[in-house]
């Protein structure tokens, strides 16, 4: 064969490789077709939210980000959007109730929350007021959603939208569903900051600092896409 057809037949497939690297491989870009955080979920999924251990911001074992994943019709992943956030002061790991840590896996999205008198999204919604906890007392209402009366700090600006992750059978009522494991942890929430705080770590929650990226995140999220929350290290 002549050096120069050998030298322009290399040159030729050379180009053909290179062009039929896939989309995102080694370029940076956001589309996936099929991270290993997505392999666990259910087959109608479309919409996550996956907050994951970062040093972007800070170097803190409660340092994360959260993302907000869609999937499209072509079955790829495509990340919308990244915010800084922050998990437990302990880092990943829940065990126990107070232990300061946030529990790894996939979770539902219990319902979702405002202090505003109406849904600003799609999902399953509940108004917060100033009288709402999830119970933390040992008993039949441990982990559930109670309105007491006296309590005023259920609409306290870190409180003031997010949702509830569906962590240890949490309930929205008394006795409804299956019963909370004692003692393993309640009141998993995502919620906002209080001013001045964004970035704190939490008490085993994920606090996604800025109140309007969670109103972007709550007016994002549909229940057709059978969204799912993943946590990660």
């Amino acid at each position: 064969m002549p050096r120069r057809l050998g030298a322009g037949l290399a040159l030729a497939l050379l180009t053909t490789l290179l062009v039929a690297a896939p989309i995102g491989a080694a370029t940076g870009s956001a589309r996936v077709d099929e991270p290993a955080w997505a392999r666990g979920l259910p087959a109608r999924t479309t919409q996550v939210v996956r907050t994951v251990s970062s040093r972007t911001y800070c170097r803190q074992v409660w340092c994360t980000v959260t993302q907000a994943w869609e999937r499209g019709d072509d079955g790829v992943w495509t990340m919308r959007r990244e915010f800084r956030s922050t998990i437990g002061s302990r880092g990943w790991g829940k065990q126990r109730e107070g232990d300061r840590r946030s529990p790894l896996g996939v979770f539902r999205i219990k319902v979702t929350f405002t202090t505003t008198p109406a849904n600003p999204g799609r999902m399953p919604w509940r108004q917060r007021r100033a009288t709402s906890v999830v119970s933390a007392a040992a008993g039949p209402n441990y982990n559930t959603w109670l309105e007491v009366r006296g309590v005023t700090s259920g609409n306290r600006p870190s409180m003031r939208s997010g949702w509830v992750l569906d962590f240890n059978h949490v309930r929205l009522r008394p006795g409804a569903g299956a019963r909370p494991v004692p003692g393993k942890g309640s009141g998993i929430f995502y919620h906002t900051s209080k001013p001045g705080h964004p970035w704190a770590p939490t008490a085993g929650c994920t606090q996604v600092g800025n109140p309007q990226q969670m109103r972007w995140l709550l007016t994002w999220l549909r229940p057709a896409a059978q969204p799912r929350v993943v946590q990660e290290r």
